[in-house]
C-alpha cells in the first residue's frame, strides 16, 4: 500500500514544492541583495567578509542544501552522505578551500541535538579544512540558528574549532589572468523571499505537515539535476539583480536547481564540449551550487580553480563515487562578457 501511495503522491508533491516553495518578490530580492552587498565590501558590519585570492594558486569548492537530518524518512542527506564526504576527502587532498553556503543542517525538521550525533563523519570531514584556514560557513534559511554565535559554539564545539563564524555572505576579490578586476558574492540566496527569510510560518509548515507527510510516504522531492538553467522565478531574480552588476560574479544555493553561467553555455553531449547556447543577451553572471541531498544520491557544486569555473557532479557507480565536470568555463573568457 505504501509503495501505491508513493506512485500516487509523490508527483504531486513535487508539483507542490515547486508552485509553493518560494514566493520572492523583485523589490525584497534587489533590496536584501544590494544591502548585504554593499555592507560587506565597504566593511560597515560583521554580516560577511572579504577574501582576498589568486585564481592561479587559491582553488574553492563550494557546496550548498546539505540539509544533513538524523537519518530517518525525512531525511533528504542520508543516501547522499557517501559522495559527499568522499567529495571533501578528495577537495582536501588537493588542497581546495571549501565553503559550506547554507542550509547545511536541516533545524527546521530536526533539532540540533538530533541533527550533529547523526552526522559526525560528514562533519570532521568539513572540520578537516579549519587545518589550514580553508573552511568557510554562510547560514540558510533552514540554519538560521548559526547566525547566532551562541549556538555555534554550544552545538558544534566539539567537532570544530572555535571561534567558527557564520556569515550571511561572503566576497572574494581577484583579478583574472588578463587583469580584469573581480569579485565573487555568494550567499545563500533566501533573501527576500518571504517564504524562506526568516519566516516563522514556513518553518512550521515544514516541520508539522511536510516532515510526516515526508515520513510516512518515505519520499524525496529533490530530483536529479539534469538542466542548468533559469527554471524558477528565484533563480531568474538572482540572475536579474546580478546582470546589474559590473565585474561581479554571484553564487548561491537555495533552490536546487543547478545553475552555469546564467545559462548561456551548455555541454555538448555528442562532442562533450562546451557551445553557445541561443539564449539572447543573458550575460554568464549567476551560478547555482544546486544541492547535495538530490534523490538519486547525486550532489552538485560549484568548483573554482585553475583559472575555470565548473559546475560538477559527484555520483556514485557501483557504490564507488566519481567526479564529473558537467560544464566549465574560463573566468577571463566569462568576466570579459559582463
Amino acid at each position: 500500500m505504501q509503495k501505491l501511495l508513493q506512485k500516487i503522491f509523490r508527483p504531486f508533491f513535487i508539483w507542490l514544492a515547486n508552485r509553493f516553495g518560494s514566493d520572492p518578490k523583485k523589490e525584497d530580492v534587489f533590496k536584501s541583495l544590494g544591502k548585504l552587498y554593499n555592507t560587506i565590501t565597504t566593511k560597515k558590519r560583521r554580516s560577511g567578509m572579504v577574501l582576498d585570492i589568486n585564481l592561479a594558486t587559491d582553488n574553492f569548492i563550494i557546496f550548498s542544501d546539505q540539509h544533513k537530518g538524523n537519518k530517518d524518512w525525512a531525511d533528504d542527506f542520508k543516501t547522499n552522505e557517501h559522495n559527499y564526504i568522499t567529495a571533501l576527502q578528495h577537495y582536501h587532498q588537493q588542497g581546495f578551500h571549501f565553503i559550506n553556503l547554507g542550509d547545511a543542517e536541516e533545524l527546521w525538521k530536526y533539532t540540533p541535538d538530533q541533527v550533529i550525533p547523526q552526522n559526525q563523519a560528514a562533519l570532521k570531514a568539513e572540520a578537516n579544512f579549519q587545518a589550514g584556514n580553508k573552511y568557510y560557513r554562510t547560514f540558510g534559511n533552514h540554519d538560521l540558528l548559526w547566525k547566532s554565535n551562541l549556538d555555534v559554539q554550544l552545538h558544534l564545539k566539539n567537532i570544530f574549532r572555535m571561534p567558527l563564524p557564520v556569515y550571511e555572505g561572503i566576497v572574494l576579490k581577484t583579478f583574472t589572468e588578463s587583469g580584469k578586476k573581480l569579485n565573487i558574492f555568494l550567499t545563500h540566496g533566501h533573501q527576500g523571499d518571504k517564504m524562506s527569510d526568516n519566516n516563522r510560518f514556513s518553518t512550521w509548515i515544514v516541520a508539522h505537515i511536510w516532515s510526516p507527510i515526508q515520513r510516512f510516504l518515505e519520499i524525496n522531492i529533490n530530483t536529479p539535476a539534469n538542466d542548468f538553467y533559469l527554471r524558477d522565478k528565484h533563480n531568474e531574480l538572482m540572475y536579474e539583480w546580478s546582470s546589474r552588476k559590473k565585474n561581479m560574479l554571484l553564487i548561491t544555493g537555495h533552490t536546487h536547481k543547478p545553475v552555469f553561467a546564467s545559462g548561456k553555455y551548455a555541454i555538448d553531449k555528442e562532442h562533450g564540449i562546451n557551445v553557445i547556447e541561443t539564449t539572447g543577451a543573458l550575460k554568464p553572471g549567476y551560478f547555482n551550487s544546486g544541492c547535495c541531498c538530490f534523490n538519486d544520491g547525486d550532489i552538485t557544486g560549484i568548483e573554482i580553480a585553475s583559472g575555470f569555473i565548473r559546475l560538477v557532479k559527484w555520483h556514485s557507480e557501483n557504490n564507488i563515487p566519481d567526479r564529473t565536470v558537467l560544464e566549465e568555463k574560463k573566468l577571463d573568457e566569462i568576466v570579459q562578457q559582463l
